[in-house]
């Protein structure tokens, strides 16, 4: 976790000094902060590329939970971040590494399809090849290359209902 020291408690100070700033309902600004470190620890650190936006954002959506959590509603939402440049307009980490996953999980499932109909669904839904291209490359007709297509569609839908 030597990414932490480096890139993230640097910011420590300015988190802290915003958290002050900043109404917070029923919770210590160093509890936002000992939950952001827990959090931390659970992201792959080779998905955050700006520890002080991380930080910061992870904070904000902190202080947003823990007011949700205490009813209160913020007619003005202006937190005061737009003064330590941070604005991100990536997605919030957490959405990064959820998405990673589910594709991870897509890939997965891609290559347990038979052969035939995994080559066939890979070309078109990976590479975009057209139906015509596919079916020359792979000496099927298009008829057979549109039905290789339904079932790994299918296939992963029902392997996705099977998850959830």
């Amino acid at each position: 976790m030597a990414w932490i020291t480096q890139d993230v408690m640097p910011h420590e100070p300015a988190i802290r000094r915003w958290l002050n700033r900043t109404t917070l309902s029923g919770i210590a600004a160093d509890d936002i902060i000992q939950e952001c470190y827990a959090r931390f620890c659970s992201v792959p650190y080779r998905d955050i590329q700006n520890g002080r936006a991380y930080f910061f954002s992870c904070a904000r959506n902190l202080v947003i939970e823990y007011a949700r959590r205490s009813k209160i509603i913020y007619i003005n939402a202006n937190l005061g971040l737009e003064a330590h440049n941070v604005a991100d307009s990536r997605p919030d980490p957490e959405q990064n590494f959820l998405a990673r996953q589910q594709l991870d999980w897509l890939k997965e499932q891609m290559m347990t399809l038979p052969s035939p109909c995994k080559d066939v669904f890979i070309l078109r839904k990976i590479y975009n090849y057209s139906h015509a291209s596919i079916a020359q490359q792979l000496g099927l007709s298009l008829r057979t290359v549109e039905r290789h297509i339904s079932r790994g569609l299918q296939t992963l839908i029902e392997s996705g209902q099977n998850v959830g």
